[in-house]
């Protein structure tokens, strides 16, 4: 009189099934063990084979003119993952007479940090190489940066050269204002009155000449404080990049305990169905 499976209890079932699934198992070890043991071997030593890959981290400050930014943070990293960015990152880093980079720099992307770096990582055959694809990036935003913010910089310059060369003049102008009133209190002049009133206007003329070189020196601080370190200053890496070494795939140990799960699944198939086929009576 046989049972149905569904009044069976539940742990008896699951305990009848184990049991049938260790029988199966121990009859047919090398199929569903040693096999198994084989691929995971096999495959470890397969993937040690493959290439190593390295992988470049580092931080990029977005670089800023008299405090204004040539991108935000946001676009810089829209810029990064473009594939025009990377195409032109490729032909740079490849002018550079590192070889044919396409396969590593296709994998360059880009994520925002903080409020204005952005978190730039490359994986590349070489550390060599991962350090140079960060750096061709750093180079062609420093271009973008010079091409946008450029001539706000260079106006700058020439309003400092300029204000360089009144202050130039303005103490030209004082050196001669004191020699001539030193000539003058030697008794350059034989009339006193006409000394006084020279003595008068020379005084007037330095007073003019002073205020006039103390406002021009205020102008270059000025102009020179929006150039400083500060608030001007090129895209740059904050660090030295992070280098890591990685696998192109997965790690050798991980595709060995794939491939051995797989053949020991394909493995206790195949031993359930050789069972089972040779149980039923012809």
């Amino acid at each position: 009189m046989s049972v149905s499976p569904s009044n069976v209890p539940g742990d008896q079932y699951l305990g009848g099934l184990f049991t049938y699934l260790y029988r199966t198992i121990r009859e047919h070890m090398f199929l569903t063990l040693l096999l198994p043991l084989v691929a995971m071997t096999i495959t470890y030593v397969a993937a040690l084979q493959l290439p190593t890959v390295y992988t470049a981290q580092g931080s990029i400050r977005i670089g800023r003119v008299d405090g204004a930014e040539a991108a935000s943070p946001t676009s810089a990293v829209s810029r990064i993952n473009s594939p025009s960015f990377k195409q032109r990152a490729i032909q740079a880093t490849n002018s550079a007479g590192d070889g044919d980079q396409s396969a590593q720099l296709s994998n360059l992307t880009a994520r925002q940090e903080t409020a204005d770096t952005v978190a730039v990582s490359v994986r590349a055959a070489t550390a060599r190489q991962a350090r140079d694809a960060i750096a061709a990036a750093v180079n062609l935003l420093n271009e973008e940066q010079r091409r946008t913010l450029g001539p706000l910089e260079n106006d700058i310059k020439e309003q400092l050269a300029a204000s360089d060369a009144i202050i130039a003049s303005l103490v030209q102008t004082r050196e001669s204002l004191l020699a001539l009133a030193k000539e003058d209190s030697r008794g350059a002049s034989g009339d006193p009155a006409f000394a006084a009133l020279l003595r008068i206007w020379l005084s007037d003329l330095v007073s003019r000449n002073d205020r006039r070189l103390a406002v021009a020196k205020a102008e270059r601080h000025t102009l020179w404080a929006r150039l400083g370190a500060w608030r001007t200053y090129p895209t740059a890496l904050l660090d030295e990049p992070y280098i890591s070494i990685g696998y192109a795939v997965a790690r050798p140990v991980t595709l060995a305990i794939l491939a051995g799960g797989v053949v020991f699944l394909v493995s206790l198939l195949g031993a359930l169905f050789r069972r089972s086929t040779a149980r039923i009576p012809i």
